[in-house]
């Protein structure tokens, strides 16, 4: 579980998805959630993923700048980072709510505690069936990454425009690995205000600017679950469908806004702003999926189209709790060294490698 959980939710721009029968098997582990329906699922689906899919969002809004100064026109640079969002320590497990469920119960309802994504990497408590006539094992619980540290690693460049504004622009172009695909394309700018501001605009070493940023990031993952991965290849139904066409398909997007303030001295540049970010990510099963249900008296399986469609929603940052950001950046000639940390719900460590030319 973890190599795949990794795969699709922490570094996106770094994995590729082999035919190996194993990685793909634990791939499956999201569409079991589903064996008794979508409402089941989701009380278990929702809290095991947020934790790492905030983690990720904030870190997906983050890097977009090492420096308060835009680019001069003309000037440009392109710049490797790594995001790493940090999930607190209580979000690294959960409490499954057994009375919330109708169609599964705990095996032990003493045993009700389960790592999330960003938990360790232990298999949690058995589920079973609670459908009349049906009451047996239908899976258990995905295990964690073992790491509470979610990277998003990202690629960008900016350059300098009219009026000492920055434009910034994020893209990674759609890429197929067998029948998965992954996409991310991100736009923001840059704009000095010093300028505008008596007494401070011929102000040598300080720089005040304002940025906003949006990104884009969507990955494609086929699913192959079958009756027999929820202990159900024997009830009538399980050969309705063949159980071919399932996608896995995730949506992030982030929106940050900025103060920015740094202090640019001939090889080292100490900056910091202040402000928010917001993520949305919808997640969605598609296709067919096989689920346990009760036809009349007799225990069958059903394909259930769609079954999940949800959206997780975070912000980070606001008015009265500003979004804190500090960070340090080495210039070596065209070549910069930065790192950074940023204060907030989901803390974000950033370190990055450029070529700037002013």
């Amino acid at each position: 579980m973890k190599k795949i959980l990794t795969s699709f939710i922490a570094v996106f721009v770094l994995v590729t998805f082999s035919n190996d029968s194993t990685c793909r098997a634990q791939v499956n582990d999201i569409g079991e959630l589903i064996a008794a329906g979508a409402d089941d699922a989701k009380v278990l689906l929702q809290p095991y993923l947020t934790p790492a899919v905030d983690a990720f969002g904030a870190g997906l809004g983050s890097g977009w700048y090492n420096t308060a100064k835009p680019h001069q026109l003309g000037g440009f640079d392109i710049t490797i980072t790594v995001n790493a969002g940090i999930v607190p320590k209580k979000f690294e497990s959960f409490t499954i709510e057994g009375d919330e469920m109708t169609f599964l119960q705990l095996n032990d309802p003493a045993d009700n505690n389960t790592p999330t994504i960003a938990g360790v990497a232990e298999e949690g408590p058995q589920i079973n069936y609670n459908i009349e006539g049906f009451s047996g094992p239908a899976f258990s619980m995905p295990q964690g990454l073992n790491t509470n540290y979610i990277p998003a690693p990202m690629v960008q460049a900016g350059i300098g425009l009219v009026k000492r504004t920055e434009l910034m622009v994020r893209y990674l172009p759609n890429i197929k690995i067998d029948e998965n695909e992954i996409g991310l394309w991100g736009l923001g700018g840059k704009h000095d205000i010093k300028q505008w501001i008596p007494g401070l605009k011929k102000m040598p070493v300080l720089n005040i600017s304002v940025m906003y940023g949006y990104t884009r990031l969507h990955t494609y993952l086929q699913l192959e679950v079958e009756p027999g991965d929820i202990g159900a290849e024997l009830l009538p139904g399980a050969g309705s469908s063949d159980w071919d066409d399932q996608w896995f398909r995730l949506v992030t997007q982030s929106h940050t806004a900025n103060l920015l303030v740094s202090a640019n001295l001939p090889v080292v540049c100490f900056y910091g702003g202040v402000g928010f970010i917001t993520t949305k990510t919808n997640l969605k099963l598609e296709g067919d999926f096989p689920t346990v249900y009760l036809d009349d008296v007799t225990p069958s399986v059903k394909a259930v189209a769609d079954p999940i469609d949800m959206e997780i929603t975070n912000r980070e940052g606001g008015f009265t709790k500003p979004r804190l950001n500090a960070g340090i950046r080495l210039k070596l000639s065209v070549i910069t060294l930065h790192a950074d940390y940023s204060w907030a719900n989901y803390s974000i460590l950033t370190a990055g490698l450029g070529v700037s030319i002013r």
